[in-house]
C-alpha cells in the first residue's frame, strides 16, 4: 500500500501528456533508450537501472544518506558519520526546494521509472530497501563529489602528500594527428570495483538530449562518456580545494572558539547512527563558520581542527552535468565547466570539429599569502580567511596544443605532452597543485606512444587503450642478466632456476594471460623491496655485487614459493590472475603493483588491473581496481562512434546472461565492444525491445 501511495504521488507531481518510450537491449544487455523528451529518457533510465542494479541503487542512496550501518553493520559507522558531518542529506533536501524545475523533473521521472519496475516486480525489492525520495538522487552525486575535497582536508590534517590510490587514464588526439581527420578521446577511470564507482552503462536518446557512457547508479545524467557532439573524461589530480584551520578553543568552554579576539559558540549536534544487530551509535559533531571539526578538540594544546572547502555549499553539480550533456562543442562544454561544481579533477574533452581541450578543474579558494596551506593554518583571524574562489579562466588549461595530443593519467600538467606549455611558474600554486601526481608509468608510456605516431589510426588507438607493456621490463631483465652472468653460474645448473631465468629474459614485457614469466617476476620484484636499489635498476645502472647476489637469492626463494603454492614454477599469468564475480571468473591481462609515489619498482600498465586475494582459492587473485569503465570515442564531422570495455556485465543478477558476458568476451581477451550509438548501427544487434508508457 505504501509503495502504491508513493507511486501515485509521483505521478500526480509530474502530471502531463503520456509518452511511449522504447528500450532496446543490445546483444550484451546494454540498454538503449529512445524517448521523445528528456523526462521520458529519465523515466526509462530509472526503470532499466532498477531492472539491472536495484540493490546497488538502494546502496548508493544509503551511502549518500549515511545509512549503510543500518543495513549492513558496524563496519560502516565511520563512513556514515562523515556523510552526516558534511550534512549531505540535509543540504540536498533543503536545496531540492529551490532546485531548477528541469532538475526536479528528471529526478522525479527517474524515480518514477524505478517505482514502476518495483510495482511490476515486487519480489525484486531487496531487504535493504526503504522509501525513496527524488532528492536522494542529488545526494548520490554530492556524496561522490565530496570524496575529493575531503581527501584534501584529511591530507592537510596529517600533512601528508601521497597518491590517494584512485586514478584514471585520459587522453585526446586532435584531427591534426589522426588518420581519418577526426578527434579521439579516451576515458578510463581507475577506481575500486565496488560501491558507487561501479558505474552503469547505457545509451539515451531523449528529445534533444543524447548521451552514452557510464552513469552513477541512481543518476539520470551520464558521468563519463559523450553526447552527440562532445566526449569527456575525468582523471584524479587537480587543484587543492580543501584546508584545515586550527582554531583556538576556550579552556573554560570547549564548545567555543576564538574569532577576531572574541569567543564564538560552535554548534554541537549529536549524530545517531542506527546499526544492524547493535545498539545505535551516537557521536558528537561540532560545526564552525569555517566548517566541521575533523578531530576531537585537542584540550592540551587548546586547538580545534576544522575542515574547510568551498564544496560544503556547492549543490549545482546536477545543473553543471546537464549543461555538459547538452554542449554542442568544446566551447559550450567549457562554459558548462565554469559552473565549477565538479570535484577537483583533470578534464580532457574533444568535439566533432576535431578540437581537443583540457582544464584542471575544481572549486579552489583564493588563499592569502604567508601561510603553509599544506598543513593546518591558524583560523579565527581575518588575515587567513579565503578571498573568494578562482574563476575557471585562471585554471591550468590548454586547447588544441601544437603537439596534436595530450594525456593525463594522473600526472602533472607539465608532463602531459612533450614540450607541455603548462608549467608551474604560470599558475598559482593551489591551482597547479602537483604533489603526488608528478609522473607515473602510465603517463610515460602513453606519451611515448602518442608522440611517436603522427597519424593515429582507429586500430592503433584501440591498441594504446588496452596496452599492457611494463616500462620496467627491460631494466629488470638487464639486472637479472648481469647478476646471472657474474654470480649465477652454479645456480644455472638447477633446471628450475635456469628455466625461470630463461623465461624472464625472453619475456616481451607484456602482462598477458599466457605469460609464465610474469607471476614469478611479480613475486620476485616485490620480495626485493628494501633489499635492492630500485632506482639503480630502473636507470639500468650496475648493481654492487652484494645486491646482485641478493637478487639471485630472492629469485630462488620465489621459485620455492611458487612450487609450494602451485606445485610448479611456471604458471601462466591468467591461471593465477582473473577477473570475475560470484562463481564466474576468466583469465585477465594487465597489472598494477609495487605502488609508491613515483616508486621505482611501481609497475602499472595502461590497461590497468589491481588484484586482491580470491577468497577460498589460495594462489589466485581477482581484479578489484583499475580499468573498469573504459570508453574510447571517435569524433568526426559526420558523427560519433564509441567502444567500451568493462570487467563484468550490465546486470548484477548472477542468473542473468549479462552478469559476466562483457568480462568474458571483451575484458578477458582485451577487446573493445562497439556501443552502437546510432540507431541504424544498433538495429543489427538488438536482443530485446520493450515499450514503456511514461505517465
Amino acid at each position: 500500500m505504501k509503495l502504491k501511495f508513493v507511486f501515485l504521488s509521483l505521478a500526480i507531481m509530474t502530471a502531463g501528456a503520456s509518452e511511449d518510450v522504447t528500450v532496446y537491449r543490445d546483444t550484451y544487455g546494454v540498454p538503449h533508450v529512445y524517448a521523445a523528451s528528456p523526462a521520458g529518457g529519465a523515466y526509462a533510465l530509472g526503470y532499466v537501472q532498477a531492472e539491472d542494479r536495484l540493490k546497488d541503487l538502494y546502496d548508493n542512496i544509503r551511502i549518500a544518506l549515511g545509512a549503510m550501518a543500518e543495513a549492513y553493520g558496524p563496519e560502516h559507522v565511520e563512513q556514515d558519520y562523515f556523510m552526516h558531518v558534511i550534512q549531505n542529506a540535509e543540504k540536498c533536501e533543503q536545496y531540492w526546494k529551490s532546485a531548477p524545475e528541469l532538475q526536479k523533473d528528471l529526478c522525479i521521472r527517474f524515480l518514477q521509472g524505478v517505482q514502476t519496475y518495483l510495482a511490476e516486480h515486487p519480489e525484486a525489492k531487496p531487504e535493504t530497501a526503504f522509501e525513496l525520495q527524488p532528492w536522494h538522487l542529488m545526494a548520490i552525486g554530492r556524496a561522490m563529489i565530496m570524496r575529493w575535497p575531503l581527501g584534501n582536508i584529511m591530507d592537510d590534517l596529517g600533512n601528508k602528500h601521497k597518491n590517494p590510490g584512485i586514478g584514471s587514464n585520459g587522453w585526446a588526439v586532435s584531427s591534426s594527428r589522426t588518420a581519418d581527420g577526426g578527434a579521439i578521446l579516451l576515458a578510463d577511470p581507475h577506481l575500486e570495483w565496488e560501491g558507487m564507482s561501479v558505474f552503469y552503462q547505457a545509451t539515451v536518446h531523449a528529445g534533444d538530449m543524447h548521451m552514452e557512457g557510464f552513469f552513477l547508479v541512481g543518476s539520470p545524467l551520464v558521468g563519463i562518456g559523450h553526447n552527440g557532439n562532445v566526449a569527456w573524461a575525468c582523471t584524479t589530480g587537480g587543484p587543492d580545494t580543501g584546508d584545515v584551520y586550527a582554531l583556538k578553543i576556550n579552556p573554560k568552554n570547549p564548545l567555543q572558539y576564538e574569532v577576531d579576539g572574541a569567543w564564538k559558540d560552535a554548534e554541537l549536534k549529536m549524530i545517531t547512527i542506527n546499526v544492524k544487530g547493535r545498539d545505535p551509535v551516537t557521536r558528537p559533531a561540532l560545526f564552525t563558520q569555517y566548517g566541521p571539526a575533523v578531530e576531537e578538540p585537542d584540550m592540551e594544546k587548546g586547538i580545534l581542527y576544522v575542515g574547510s572547502t568551498p564544496y560544503f555549499d556547492v549543490l549545482e553539480t546536477f545543473e553543471q552535468s546537464y549543461r555538459m550533456v547538452m554542449a554542442k562543442n568544446c566551447e559550450e562544454f567549457y562554459h558548462a565547466l565554469e559552473v565549477n561544481a565538479l570535484m577537483d579533477q583533470n578534464i580532457p574533452f574533444a568535439d566533432r570539429g576535431g578540437n581537443i581541450q583540457y582544464v584542471r578543474v575544481g572549486r579552489t579558494p583564493i588563499r592569502p599569502e604567508g601561510y603553509d596551506w599544506t598543513g593546518p593554518v591558524p583560523g579565527g583571524i581575518a588575515a587567513s580567511q579565503y578571498k573568494g574562489v578562482h574563476p575557471l579562466s585562471a585554471h591550468v588549461q590548454v586547447k588544441n596544443p601544437p603537439q596534436g595530443y595530450f594525456q593525463n593519467c594522473n600526472i602533472s600538467p607539465e608532463n602531459m605532452m612533450v614540450g607541455s606549455p603548462m608549467t608551474a611558474d604560470k599558475y598559482p600554486k593551489e591551482l597547479f597543485n602537483v604533489t603526488w601526481d608528478t609522473s607515473n608509468p602510465r603517463g610515460r608510456r602513453i606519451t611515448a606512444l602518442l608522440d611517436a605516431d603522427s597519424s593515429i589510426t582507429r586500430a592503433e588507438a584501440m591498441a594504446y587503450a588496452t596496452d599492457v607493456y611494463d616500462l620496467l621490463a627491460m631494466p629488470w631483465q638487464k639486472a637479472l642478466w648481469d647478476a646471472v652472468s657474474t654470480h649465477g653460474v652454479e645456480r644455472m645448473k638447477d633446471p628450475d632456476f635456469a628455466a625461470v631465468v630463461e623465461d624472464i629474459l625472453e619475456w616481451r614485457g607484456e602482462f598477458v594471460k599466457s605469460s609464465t614469466a610474469t607471476p614469478i617476476l611479480k613475486l620476485w620484484r616485490l620480495k626485493c623491496k628494501d633489499e635492492v636499489d630500485f632506482n639503480a635498476v630502473a636507470a639500468k645502472q650496475d648493481l654492487p655485487a652484494e645486491q646482485q647476489q641478493k637478487l639471485l637469492d630472492l629469485l630462488g626463494e620465489s621459485i620455492q614459493e611458487m612450487k609450494a603454492t602451485y606445485g610448479m614454477v611456471q604458471v601462466p599469468w591468467g591461471d593465477a590472475y582473473v577477473i570475475g564475480r560470484g562463481d564466474t571468473y576468466y583469465p585477465s591481462d594487465g597489472a598494477d603493483f609495487g605502488a609508491t609515489v613515483e616508486g621505482p619498482n611501481f609497475t602499472e600498465t595502461l590497461f590497468d588491473v589491481r588484484y586482491k586475494d580470491l577468497e577460498g582459492a589460495p594462489g589466485k587473485y581477482v581484479g578489484c581496481n583499475g580499468t573498469g569503465a573504459l570508453i574510447l570515442t571517435f569524433l568526426r564531422e559526420d558523427g560519433v562512434e564509441a567502444y567500451t570495455c568493462t570487467p563484468w556485465g550490465v546486470s548484477a543478477d548472477p542468473a542473468s546472461p549479462h552478469y559476466m558476458d562483457q568480462g568474458r568476451d571483451f575484458y578477458s581477451p582485451r577487446k573493445l565492444k562497439p556501443t552502437w550509438f546510432d540507431k541504424e548501427d544498433l538495429m543489427a544487434h538488438v536482443e530485446s525491445e520493450k515499450t514503456l508508457l511514461v505517465p
